[in-house]
């Protein structure tokens, strides 16, 4: 394994420190494979997951049974798809188009796209697209292919598999995620540095409008039914979801969330929206008045949520580090009514609970500085830490003693950084960011010293 990898795989570490979900719904063990993106094709009730590897050359996607909820294959992608010299800011996505039975996964660290058969379950194309791709959505009325990547995106012919246009968006955007309505034609892009999302004319390939949203957004989604697109604001401050008017392209309602907000979801079938919040909660919206519906539980922080408007069924992407890493595809349904899924699995253990310890021994802190005790065996999350662009490693040597010090965390951009403490070198946190929760996860008593609030 490569040592980065345990680094960008350890999602929410401060799970251990969040109320657990109760699980009773199927769970798709994917052990020590961490999920990057979930897609269903709902006419082949088939679920597609992006998954990470344990080294270079065993990426791939794995391939979920709607009805009995197991794994019925796994596609290996050549290369890793993980973009390992990216500052952690690239991880795949995966796009299915049920009308040609094509998946479509992007391969940030190679800058390309690939395209699997799904009746073979075997990659029969390669496209190379834009720099680090990390998001793509089809429209399978026109059968093309969108995938955001550099400052562009990318449209591609699924039937010639080749590039035949690159829409524009501008410098310093930094776009994210991409969702299509095929009824109106209209792409939808989040761009992460301007807080804004660009609307994209398919039959032109042109931008025609600019929607400013929230901070940082990252996951969009859009309801068929409504024509109402869903966008999630993932700022450390200020994380919400905004709601765009398809027919006017302006923000119709914020919802605050309190909470981290990434991918997003929708259920046309029941006007339902779904958002992982990066804790073992999904937040559930009603698409008709705009308020939440009570929390669908899950046993590990959720990172990734389809829906399968079909059977109702919400497929969340789940990751856990606490010793190891732990994945799991967790299903639920949510539809009033409706049969409880089939049980495939087991409900696993819960993980340990995290103790508090008595504090190490450490000096008197200077002149505005104070040290606080850490939680041992977990992630402790410190939202009063250093200014930004201070090195990582005066971070880590705040904490006492060292030798308990397993790694440091922060969310940048959409994703987690890491630093661990055995591989330094190939750790891609090196500084403090304007996103300055840092999460500092102790095998054994420990303290953390830090600035004076």
């Amino acid at each position: 394994m490569k040592p980065s990898l345990l680094l960008m795989l350890a999602l929410v570490m401060s799970a251990a420190l969040l109320p657990r979900g109760a699980a009773a719904q199927p769970t798709i063990d994917l052990g020590h494979l961490p999920i990057t993106d979930v897609a269903v094709d709902a006419d082949r009730n088939l679920v597609y997951v992006s998954v990470l590897g344990l080294g270079e050359g065993a990426d791939g996607v794995a391939v979920i049974d709607g009805a009995s909820n197991r794994l019925v294959a796994t596609v290996p992608l050549t290369g890793a798809l993980h973009c390992w010299d990216c500052a952690g800011t690239a991880r795949p996505a995966v796009a299915v188009n049920p009308a040609t039975n094509r998946i479509y996964v992007t391969a940030p660290g190679n800058h390309r796209l690939s395209v699997i058969d799904g009746t073979t379950n075997t990659v029969v194309a390669t496209v190379p697209v834009d720099l680090r791709p990390v998001g793509v959505a089809v429209n399978p009325n026109t059968n093309l292919i969108y995938v955001t990547g550099g400052d562009n995106v990318s449209v591609i012919d699924g039937g010639t598999n080749t590039v035949v246009a690159n829409v524009a968006l501008g410098d310093w955007n930094w776009p994210q995620g991409v969702a299509v309505n095929p009824a109106t034609n209209r792409i939808y892009v989040t761009n992460g540095l301007s807080g804004t999302v660009s609307v994209i004319d398919g039959g032109t390939n042109t931008v025609v409008a600019t929607v400013p949203v929230g901070q940082w957004p990252v996951g969009v989604a859009v309801n068929l039914a409504t024509n109402l697109i869903y966008v999630a604001n993932s700022a450390k401050e200020g994380s919400s979801i905004s709601v765009i008017d398809g027919h006017t392209n302006a923000v119709v309602a914020t919802l605050p969330m309190g909470t981290w907000a990434g991918d997003v979801a929708v259920n046309p079938t029941t006007n339902r929206i779904y958002v992982a919040t990066g804790s073992p909660q999904v937040w559930v919206i009603d698409g008709a008045t705009n308020s939440r519906l009570p929390t669908l539980n899950v046993t590990y922080p959720a990172l990734e949520v389809a829906a399968n408007p079909v059977t109702n069924l919400v497929y969340v992407g789940t990751t856990l580090y606490m010793g190891s890493v732990l994945n799991e595809v967790e299903v639920i349904s949510d539809s009033a009514g409706a049969p409880p899924p089939p049980a495939a699995s087991p409900t696993p253990p819960p993980p340990p609970t995290p103790t508090a310890c008595p504090p190490s021994p450490a000096p008197p802190p200077a002149d505005g500085m104070e040290w606080v005790a850490l939680l041992c065996g977990t992630c402790n999350p410190n939202s009063t830490t250093y200014p930004d662009n201070t090195p990582i490693a005066t971070v880590a040597g705040a904490v006492t003693p060292p030798g308990v010090l397993e790694s440091l965390w922060e969310f940048e951009g959409g994703v987690w950084m890491g630093w661990s403490a055995e591989f330094p070198e190939a750790s891609d946190l090196t500084h403090m960011d304007f996103l300055d929760v840092v999460f500092v996860c102790v095998e054994g008593a420990a303290t953390f010293t830090r600035p004076v609030p």
